[in-house]
């Protein structure tokens, strides 16, 4: 089964939502990121249509969250840490909600969408989540989907905290408030965060 046909699937389910502002925003977001990155050479390099798979499928990565009550996912104070582990848990639960899809599971692209599930609050020096993961085991374009979510979250809103300015957030990211990433990928993103802003957030 093709791409565009998994993602048909994803969309009928109600699971893949892009076209809603900020999926389609935090869709540029990580393709913008991606090219950067691959023309770097800080990742693979990508062809243009890879690029665009990938940031297609960084739209689910939060699906798990389906599975996590509202009452912690709209709190607007702090989590107790019983809590957290709550929220942590939408990380190993995302499988779970696409397996429930008829097909999906046999479609070529399942287990990248398991992977960016799954992983993409893992943390260079292994301080992230689920797994533990450290370093080059993090799959390259999961890598950028943790660094896309983690800025993305800074410069939105959320029940517990305001929108913070792109250039602040972009120097949070770079001085580890979302732990930390690949030094490489941290020194391309400084050195383009302004053309990254301007093609995202115009």
């Amino acid at each position: 089964m093709n791409i565009e046909s998994t993602l048909a699937i994803l969309r009928r389910e109600r699971l893949l939502l892009d076209h809603i502002p900020h999926s389609a925003q935090f869709h540029d977001l990580t393709a913008c990121l991606l090219r950067v990155f691959s023309a770097a050479c800080v990742i693979p390099a990508l062809p243009p249509q890879e690029i665009q798979m990938y940031a297609s499928l960084a739209l689910l990565h939060d699906v798990g969250k389906q599975a996590v009550p509202e009452a912690i996912l709209n709190k607007p104070g702090q989590l107790t840490q019983e809590e957290f582990e709550i929220m942590k848990s939408h990380t190993i639960r995302g499988c779970g909600v696409l397996e429930q899809v008829p097909g999906l599971c046999r479609c070529e692209a399942f287990p990248l969408i398991c992977d960016v599930c799954r992983h993409h609050h893992e943390r260079w020096d292994g301080s992230g989540y689920p797994d533990r993961l450290a370093g080059y085991d993090i799959t390259p374009w999961v890598q950028v989907v943790g660094l896309a979510d983690a800025f993305d979250a800074l410069v939105h809103p959320r029940v517990y905290k305001p929108a913070f300015p792109l250039r602040q957030a972009a120097g949070m990211i770079e001085h580890g408030a979302c732990g930390t990433f690949a030094p490489d990928m941290l020194v391309c993103f400084a050195r383009n965060i302004d053309p990254i802003c301007r093609a995202v957030y115009g």
